[in-house]
């Protein structure tokens, strides 16, 4: 039997007994990050290191796992007070009730029988989202026709020639 350490690894690393491999990873190398002494020089930051390597070694190897779960019986609560990775497992509540979601769907007889919201006369509906309705044209004017862009352009060059013209007749 492995030797028995006073740490519960789970509690440690903030998993429940039922974690993966890969779950234990991620949560030892966030840890790791977090607590590694290089980053805060600090006794307490050391000694909290020193907890989630002994837990990674236990938890890292799937036989130690093994060994250290047929020795320690599941508790409600861990020695260090922490309860969230050692839990009971929740258990789903009972239905309310027996009807399936199929049972729950209209018939094409329901729905037609359903009352119809009624509008009063000059209400305005209310649109089912806040986009905006989209922006519908307008009357078309000879300003938005590209007519009036070739027009001005033509008046403009008459304008200039009229002035190359007149520069050089004077």
């Amino acid at each position: 039997m492995p030797e028995r350490s006073p740490i519960d690894p789970y509690a440690i690393l903030g998993l429940g007994r039922d974690a993966t491999p890969r779950q234990v990873a991620t949560s030892y190398r966030r840890l790791a990050k977090q607590f590694h002494p290089d980053l805060h020089p600090d006794k307490e930051v050391a000694a909290r290191m020193r907890r989630l390597n002994e837990a990674w070694e236990i938890l890292s190897s799937p036989e130690r796992r093994a060994a250290y779960d047929a020795g320690r019986p599941v508790r409600p609560m861990a020695a260090n007070g922490h309860w969230g990775a050692s839990r009971d497992p929740i258990k789903p509540a009972a239905p309310t009730t027996t009807r399936t979601w199929a049972t729950w769907r209209a018939t094409a007889d329901e729905t037609r029988a359903a009352p119809r919201t009624v509008r009063q006369p000059g209400e305005v509906p209310v649109p089912p989202t806040r986009r905006p309705r989209p922006i519908r044209p307008g009357e078309q004017t000879f300003r938005d026709s590209g007519w009036a862009a070739l027009l001005v352009a033509f008046v403009f060059l008459a304008m200039l020639v009229v002035a190359v013209v007149v520069g050089k007749l004077s």
